[in-house]
C-alpha cells in the first residue's frame, strides 16, 4: 500500500553503487542519491536516451531517471521501456537494472503484459535486463510480472483480500502477509522466502 516503503525497498535491497540503473520516476521519488550515486534526472526522453546510451558504453555504475515533470501516460512508460529494451545486451559486462515505478497507473491490462514492458518481463533476462516493478496491488497489474519474476518483495497490505491474492500467486501464506507493518517485508526467491525489515 502507499507509504509502506516500496521505494525504500528498491533502494536498499536491489540496487548497488556499481549497478547501471535506469528509472521510470513519474513522481520524482529518486531525486538526490541512490546507492551513494547521484541520480541524473531528465524530463526530455531524447536527453534521457542519450545519457543512457553513453552510460552503457562504459563499465561504470550510473543512476539515470526519466521524470517528465507532468502527468505521465501509458505511452510515456512504453517509450521508457523501449529505451531500456534497446540498451539491453547479453554480452555487456553489466546488466541494466530497470526500475518501473507506478506500474499499475501505466498499464491497461491485468492479463499478458504488452508493449516493451512485456518484452522486458518475458525476454529481458536473456539480454541481461533486470526489471524492478513497483505497484500497490497485485490485482491491478499484469500477471506476467508476478509469474515471470525470480524475486518478489511483499510489503504491508491495506486489505486482507490483497494478502490472499498474494498467497494464490506466490504461495506466501496470507497469515504471514497480513501482520506486516511499514518497512517490513517478505522477500521471495523462487519459492523460498524470508522476512526482513528495511533500516536506514
Amino acid at each position: 500500500m502507499s507509504g509502506c516503503g516500496k521505494t525504500s525497498a528498491a533502494k536498499k535491497l536491489f540496487v548497488k553503487a556499481t549497478d547501471q540503473v535506469v528509472i521510470f520516476d513519474p513522481l520524482n521519488d529518486y531525486q538526490g542519491k541512490l546507492a551513494g550515486r547521484v541520480v541524473r534526472s531528465y524530463s526530455n526522453l531524447r536527453d534521457f536516451a542519450i545519457a543512457v546510451i553513453a552510460g552503457r558504453k562504459t563499465k561504470q555504475g550510473f543512476k539515470i531517471a526519466y521524470y517528465p515533470k507532468r502527468e505521465t501516460t501509458e505511452e510515456d512508460f512504453d517509450r521508457f521501456c523501449s529505451i531500456a529494451w534497446g540498451v539491453g545486451d547479453g554480452k555487456h559486462a553489466k546488466p541494466i537494472k530497470v526500475i518501473c515505478e507506478e506500474v499499475a497507473e501505466h498499464s491497461h491490462t491485468t492479463g499478458k503484459a504488452t508493449g516493451y514492458h512485456g518484452k522486458l518481463l518475458r525476454l529481458g533476462r536473456k539480454y541481461n535486463i533486470h526489471t524492478i516493478n513497483m505497484f500497490q496491488r497485485g490485482q491491478e497489474v499484469s500477471k506476467t510480472i508476478i509469474d515471470n519474476c525470480q524475486y518478489a518483495c511483499v510489503m504491508m497490505q491495506k486489505a486482507d483480500d490483497s494478502a490472499h491474492y498474494i498467497q494464490r500467486k506466490t504461495g506466501i501464506p496470507a497469515s504471514e502477509v497480513i501482520p506486516l507493518v511499514k518497512l517490513e517485508y517478505i522477500l521471495q526467491n523462487g519459492k523460498a522466502w524470508k522476512k526482513g525489515v528495511i533500516r536506514w
